[in-house]
């Protein structure tokens, strides 16, 4: 194996030490700004970094034994085909993760996206540098449900919530200068001037080649027809239903609710909000699983067997990822 010179070595701790996050909820557009930065010549983008953080219990990393197993057995984590080394602590074995992407494909800036715990990407990587990107909560809700994480946009309104909040901690502890604000109806409608804006802020002249993400991936080139979907995609009673939980965040935001008064979701509403989610998400995985083996996923997350779980979880990770654009 040959040698890294000194300029190879200062780009590799300099790229580890300072990644890049592409921050936003679920449904946000984070896969497509991820897949636009991930064709500029100088950076690698190599997928979501959940795993880097989602396992955390408040502020406190999980048990190192139990995040061994949720590495070899979660989804996306599982297909990363890391390197476990027992010999390292948590926060040692996830940066020794970025390290085993950086080894793949050296690059001077390396990144991925989060959704989970962003509020915790500090403690493991204080010179991190954030993309923040952010979503109408309305699309988000909407999006999710074609997912089959959500039944109904009010469910689905609470993952944007929950996200939110999280990101507010994390702008709280950010440094001047440590992240970048990129709207989605923005990008989708302006690709090259808001692309030319992230480059910039990492120091990196803007390539035209960011765009031609067609031929490489299933995503489509950015479209102002994605954004605002909302507006002929919703009913009254779901704008109603995303307005009333999200307000206040969404308006600090700069979206602005369109409906002035909203009367006040009864408990017979949301009762029946939450049974429909739950059948629509048993029927959705019933359909993507088949009848045994949802049946199976069922029992053995009841019962708490951590072999079974992990067996059956293995078998819908491959129909999973089978199923994923």
């Amino acid at each position: 194996m040959s040698r890294l010179s000194e300029t190879d070595i200062a780009q590799q701790n300099e790229a580890l030490k300072s990644p890049v996050f592409v921050i936003g909820p679920l449904r946000s557009g984070s896969t497509l700004l991820r897949l636009l930065m991930n064709h500029h010549p100088n950076i690698y983008m190599f997928g979501e970094f959940e795993g880097a953080v989602s396992q955390a219990q408040g502020n406190s990393w999980p048990n190192i034994h139990d995040y061994w197993r949720f590495v070899k057995t979660d989804r996306q984590t599982s297909a990363m085909n890391l390197s476990i080394d027992e010999t390292l602590d948590y926060p040692q074995l996830v940066k020794s993760f970025l390290a085993q992407h950086y080894a793949r494909n050296p690059q001077s800036v390396i990144g991925a996206s989060v959704h989970s715990r962003v509020d915790l990407l500090l403690k493991l990587w204080p010179d991190a540098r954030f993309i923040h990107l952010y979503r109408d909560p309305r699309d988000v809700a909407r999006s999710c449900i074609g997912m089959g994480w959500v039944g109904n946009v009010y469910e689905g309104t609470k993952i944007w919530v929950q996200f939110e909040q999280r990101r507010k901690k994390l702008r709280e502890q950010e440094r001047p200068g440590q992240s970048i604000t990129v709207s989605y109806e923005v990008l989708v409608s302006n690709p090259d001037s808001e692309l030319a804006r992230v480059c910039e802020f990492l120091s990196l002249p803007y390539d035209e080649e960011m765009l031609e993400i067609e031929g490489g991936t299933t995503y489509q080139k950015p479209s102002s027809k994605y954004a605002n979907q909302w507006k002929s995609k919703l009913s009254a009673r779901e704008i109603r239903w995303v307005e009333i939980p999200a307000k206040d965040l969404m308006m600090q935001q700069g979206y602005k609710p369109v409906i002035d008064h909203h009367p006040k979701i009864s408990i017979i509403e949301i009762l029946a909000i939450r049974l429909q989610n739950r059948c629509f998400r048993a029927t959705y995985n019933i359909k993507k699983w088949g009848v045994m083996l949802w049946v199976e996923h069922v029992f053995a997350k009841r019962s708490g067997i951590a072999r079974w779980i992990d067996h059956v979880k293995i078998r819908t990770n491959q129909i999973d990822r089978a199923l994923l654009k």
